[in-house]
């Protein structure tokens, strides 16, 4: 394979047979890319957070692309084709979530906890629509941002991370800050993996992955109180070696909402940082989650 140089990390051919090298940046990115900072040192925070929640994943016995720390800033990680969707796993009815159930909102704040783990998948590819064209088409998220973002606005018509709902075989695509009830799908594709596969992703790698994480980060106590996992982000790719479905790419403080003492006020994760805190801050954050997660490992 060749180098690929992504927002926030660059992928490099690996020193073993179908592996690759994944070297996280010192920058975080927000709002799709349109809000972007350097921020010295989150490199090795993001890649230690990321370190231990793999070996422990691994420890548990879930299939990841995961091999072990490279460098400070890196990870060796089996090589995958991997599928273009981010599939999210929640506990609480929160963040965009609201904006597609607005029915989920409760007036005094306090987020609705779900009993039975709500699953979505994303797609990453982004759909133009109208009023931008007649026809709805997606293209990868790189090629919209080049196109249609202009001084960190995206242009009408374009819907980034689309949530995808699922009938009868059927894929149908929804912008997913907006409420789904009643709403027209922005288009249907072709489905992605089979109803077989879906079903063994959510079960098999989804479920099991916020169950595990939710479990580490409830016996973590903090000045605050246990820390209590909100939501979770993972994707998944086919291991080349095997052609397993795995969970690959990385899973770090850009991944979830952690919120010590079940407190939002108390938010660690990237959050903080789409918020416009500080920048110190949000460094002094990373490196909190990251001593934080060592404990995973005792």
């Amino acid at each position: 394979m060749h180098t690929v140089e992504g927002k926030t990390k660059t992928i490099r051919p690996g020193n073993r047979e179908h592996t690759v090298l994944l070297e996280t940046k010192d920058v975080l990115t927000a709002g799709d890319a349109a809000k972007r900072a350097e921020i010295a040192g989150i490199s090795e925070h993001k890649t230690t957070q990321a370190a231990n929640v793999f070996t422990l994943l691994n420890r548990r016995g879930l299939p990841t692309a995961f091999i072990e720390r490279a460098a400070p800033n890196a990870l060796l990680c089996h090589g995958c084709a991997m599928l273009p969707l981010e599939l999210i796993i929640r506990r609480f009815a929160w963040g965009s979530y609201l904006k597609r159930y607005p029915e989920f909102r409760h007036d005094e704040g306090t987020p609705h906890r779900f009993d039975r783990l709500v699953t979505e998948i994303n797609h990453k590819w982004a759909v133009v629509a109208a009023p931008a064209v007649e026809v709805p088409y997606q293209i990868p998220e790189e090629e919209a941002r080049e196109r249609f973002l202009r001084d960190g606005v995206w242009e009408k018509g374009i819907y980034t991370d689309p949530i995808i709902e699922f009938e009868d075989g059927r894929w149908m695509l929804f912008p997913h800050t907006e409420p789904i009830a009643g709403a027209e799908p922005l288009m249907e594709i072709a489905p992605v993996v089979h109803d077989d596969e879906r079903r063994e992703i959510i079960q098999g790698l989804m479920v099991p992955a916020f169950e595990i994480l939710e479990r580490a980060w409830c016996g973590i106590d903090t000045r605050h109180g246990p820390v209590t996992l909100v939501d979770l982000k993972i994707e998944v790719g086919r291991r080349r070696s095997d052609n397993r479905l795995v969970i690959a790419d990385v899973i770090d403080n850009d991944s979830w909402r952690i919120w010590p003492g079940g407190n939002p006020a108390y938010q660690l994760d990237k959050q903080v940082f789409r918020d416009d805190d500080p920048l110190g801050t949000v460094a002094e954050n990373y490196a909190l989650v990251a001593g934080l997660t060592e404990q995973f490992l005792d």
